[in-house]
């Protein structure tokens, strides 16, 4: 990890050294907004680091970087769009066609070159890519691993790391258990994450490796229901109620106390995207941390059995923009391969470009283990539905987590919702 980091610090000293096509254009001066949601908890000083080097070259052009947090993302960024006041630069993720299809983004077409292109799969391109035109450019990409503690595997006398979801669960037993003796579980086989809310992807991770898909084929309703999609939900909930190998869904009262209790040694096996393993060595530097690919569902197609969460976000210049020239500006220096590696390090993610990834993390047993994943990660489809499935799938969730509805009602309730967002 310290060989990472100074790698990390290497590339941030140098973000400024770009080639000089970058620095051959005469721009007026401008004031941009750029709105991110924060993968890791130091974003504001890595864009900091970024803009600084950008104003090397452009001095003319200032950049104000806003850190939105994902529980509000949305709702700032609907508004601002509504009020024709949105940032100039906004980092996009699934609900992107919302504004796509309102006119509230450019065509980055007109800008990208073929042979900048050519640094994309076409898959990368097509995902970013609606009615035609180009609403982003790919920039970061996480996939998802599952996360343990080699002490406690080592205790509880576990050597074979487990591969499906039998395996999981029997793993997770023999770690669930009152450690002190006061007649309390205090140390939980895994961790599957409630707070703020329910975490949509941990959930949707079993619905697709039953088999079953998150959308429908038009995307404005669910694709899970049927068997497959059933078998996924009773999984999520039987790890609650039936197995018992994770915490009861009221007993943490913030996501930094639900965090903590795997930094802190009181959690076996936590599934999340990659870009948490920055976070969990800053929590506990000193945990003795694993990391292994999700365990396979029962999914009769191999590569949809061990599907996990893994996608891509592309930035993206709102049409409301009176300087989409310089925002370009912009975009085009941070998504220099040379300047992108930089970034991308320093919030543990990928890119979506081929080049950036070159030599990114040589030496870390984990995040090796996660480019394996970038190379074959599947995105989830974008749909203008986004939202509606979003709120709907976590309050899902917490039914089934409570033991308040069958996974049956669940997929009634969340159905009829989104069938009255797309009237």
């Amino acid at each position: 990890m310290k060989r990472t980091l100074s790698i990390v610090l290497c590339i941030l000293l140098v973000l400024s050294l770009v080639p000089a096509a970058v620095a051959e254009k005469e721009l007026e001066p401008a004031h941009l907004t750029f709105w991110k949601s924060p993968h890791v908890a130091n974003e504001d000083e890595v864009w900091a680091k970024v803009i600084a080097g950008f104003n090397e070259i452009y001095p003319q052009i200032t950049v104000e970087f806003l850190s939105v947090p994902w529980d509000s993302v949305n709702e700032k960024e609907m508004a601002a769009f509504a009020s024709h006041t949105p940032p100039d630069i906004s980092f996009q993720v699934e609900q992107f066609q919302i504004y796509a299809e309102a006119g509230c983004l450019v065509d980055l077409n007109q800008y990208m070159t073929d042979e900048k292109k050519a640094g994309y799969n076409a898959s990368v391109l097509d995902y970013c890519t609606y009615d035609g035109q180009l609403m982003g450019i790919p920039f970061g990409a996480a996939d998802s691993l599952m996360f343990y503690n080699k002490d406690i595997f080592a205790a509880e006398g576990i050597t074979e790391l487990p591969t499906t979801w039998e395996e999981m669960i029997s793993v997770a037993q023999k770690c669930t258990k009152d450690t002190d003796g006061d007649g309390e579980i205090d140390q939980w086989g895994l961790l599957l994450k409630t707070r703020p809310r329910c975490d949509m992807w941990q959930g949707v991770t079993y619905i697709q490796q039953s088999g079953a898909n998150l959308w429908n084929q038009t995307r404005d309703n669910i694709g899970f229901n049927n068997e497959a999609g059933i078998r996924g939900l009773q999984m999520y909930a039987d790890l609650f109620n039936k197995y018992k190998v994770v915490p009861p869904i009221d007993t943490f009262s913030s996501e930094e106390e639900e965090k903590s209790a795997f930094y802190d040694g009181h959690i076996a096996m936590w599934p999340d995207q990659v870009n948490e393993y920055g976070n969990i060595l800053g929590g506990n530097p000193s945990l003795n941390l694993g990391a292994f690919l999700m365990p396979a569902g029962p999914a009769e197609d191999e590569a949809q059995a061990h599907w996990s969460f893994g996608n891509i976000g592309m930035l993206s210049i709102a049409a409301d923009s009176k300087y989409p020239e310089q925002a370009w500006a912009f975009l085009e220096y941070i998504t220099q391969p040379e300047v992108e590696r930089g970034i991308v390090s320093s919030i543990n993610a990928f890119s979506p470009q081929l080049a950036t990834n070159e030599g990114l993390y040589e030496g870390s047993e984990i995040m090796s283990l996660a480019a394996e994943g970038i190379r074959v990660m599947q995105c989830s489809p974008s749909s203008k539905y986004f939202q509606g499935m979003w709120d709907g799938v976590r309050t899902m969730l917490e039914s089934l987590a409570r033991g308040a509805a069958t996974p049956e009602q669940a997929i009634e309730e969340l159905e009829t919702k989104l069938a009255v967002l797309a009237e």
